[in-house]
């Protein structure tokens, strides 16, 4: 068989080399940055506690197909960042290379807001610094680019609403909403690892469904390890699980806690 002769999307396809289209581009990296729906809430949930938020509450609608909103009590956006806020690779995280080394952030290449903007429906950010009246609502589009503020009723923080998650990839979207059960329990698992290791935040999250409203978990931010535990995973767990404090070298402690050797203790 003459290579010619080939199908275009066998082997070797036919035509010569050229440049991808921006908006493909776009749409490949942003599919690697945002891989499912946890990805996606792991972004959001960084960039709150990056922000010195006491308090973050998740929102979530029919198991986060229609509509994930991550709400915190931040510091907020300040108006001269509204522009550059969900462009490619914009940050305030680091200013060049070098200050990888010195890192004290979760996130830091500017990459999460610009991936979610294009795979979502639509992207709206309502903020409020401490110094503002009112709150601020941001509307961008597929680009990142920010194209309506408004003013709103806001206490001080951000809130981030991501709609129809997945909607312009359709195999990823169709994996999600056959699968949204797994991809739900996925996105709670991670949530409620973020929830025990921040024990100085709040963690509230919530399902809304066509049956109503139900409250997934919720953390009180009492700062004790235990408690968070308990409050995740539920107050049966308390009493299986032990203690322990190690002093390693190089001055590291580590701290936690860990399941009894008894029958039926420990999770699964």
């Amino acid at each position: 068989v003459a290579l010619s002769d080939l199908h275009p999307r066998g082997i070797m396809a036919q035509g010569r080399i050229k440049a991808i289209d921006t908006t493909s581009v776009h749409k490949i990296c942003s599919g690697q940055v945002i891989l499912d729906p946890s990805s996606a809430l792991k972004e959001l949930v960084e960039n709150s506690v990056d922000a010195g938020a006491t308090k973050i509450e998740v929102r979530l609608k029919e198991f986060g197909l229609e509509c994930i909103e991550v709400v915190d009590n931040g510091k907020g956006i300040k108006p001269e960042d509204y522009e550059l806020l969900a462009t490619k690779h914009a940050t305030s995280k680091l200013s060049d290379f070098g200050d990888l080394t010195k890192l004290a952030t979760f996130g830091f290449r500017g990459e999460a807001l610009s991936s979610l903007c294009h795979i979502s429906e639509s992207v709206s950010v309502v903020t409020r610094t401490p110094d503002q009246m009112v709150g601020t609502k941001l509307e961008y589009d597929k680009n990142g680019t920010l194209h309506n503020t408004s003013n709103c009723a806001r206490e001080g923080g951000t809130t981030v609403t991501l709609s129809a998650l997945f909607h312009n990839l359709p195999v990823r979207l169709k994996d999600f909403q056959k699968n949204k059960t797994r991809e739900y329990q996925r996105l709670i698992r991670k949530l409620q690892a973020y929830a025990i290791i921040h024990t100085d935040v709040r963690f509230v999250c919530v399902n809304q469904t066509a049956k109503g409203r139900s409250t997934v978990f919720a953390t009180q931010g009492s700062k004790r390890l235990l408690d968070c535990v308990t409050s995740v995973f539920g107050a049966k767990q308390k009493d299986a699980l032990i203690p322990i404090k190690l002093e390693c070298p190089n001055d590291v402690e580590l701290e936690g806690l860990i399941s009894k050797a008894s029958a039926g203790c420990g999770m699964s």
